[in-house]
């Protein structure tokens, strides 16, 4: 019995103080494994699809679509990206809806990328993007809300709520948006 006990509290210990930090080390680097992922680059060459500005220096707006043949295109705001997104094949001929395999955007508190299907678009704010007036993402609600309060804006949406009506809207608008 007294041959068993060292290896069980040897076991014991490795388990209370080692496996923690092991796994919390782990799932650190899936966190940015993952993070990695949801990265866009951009060279100072790379042109919106939908208007030809160049994007690089509107890195605060940036989004892009990835396709399955591990080509992409980035934007210079939500507006052009959607435009591309609703008809892929006006801007560009070789490209599918069906061939996109992820959409980014970029949360306007934090910087960082989100998958658009996970955003919340704030609408109609006295904030312009590149184009002027934009759909700007947020990674939650509440930021989202947090945004209109603070900047006049009308209204919170979701990806699917967002049609070419919305977005001849924001273009046709000057200085304020009306949803009506």
């Amino acid at each position: 019995m007294k041959n068993l006990i060292y290896p069980i509290i040897t076991l014991f210990f490795i388990t209370m103080f080692f496996t923690p930090d092991a796994c919390a080390l782990d799932l650190s680097r899936k966190k940015k494994k993952a993070e990695r992922k949801l990265y866009i680059t951009v060279t100072k060459k790379d042109r919106c699809p939908v208007c030809g500005m160049f994007v690089h220096p509107y890195q605060k707006w940036i989004t892009q679509i990835q396709f399955k043949n591990g080509s992409h295109h980035s934007f210079d705001g939500m507006k052009c990206m959607c435009r591309f997104y609703i008809d892929p094949e006006k801007y560009d001929a070789t490209k599918k809806k069906q061939d996109i395999t992820l959409i980014l955007v970029r949360d306007y508190y934090t910087l960082k990328f989100i998958p658009y299907d996970k955003a919340f678009y704030a609408v109609g704010s006295d904030v312009f993007g590149p184009m002027g007036h934009e759909l700007i993402p947020f990674d939650s609600q509440k930021n989202a809300d947090i945004f209109l309060s603070d900047h006049n804006g009308l209204k919170v949406l979701r990806f699917d709520d967002i049609n070419t009506e919305l977005l001849d809207k924001l273009d046709k608008a000057k200085k304020t948006v009306t949803l009506d």
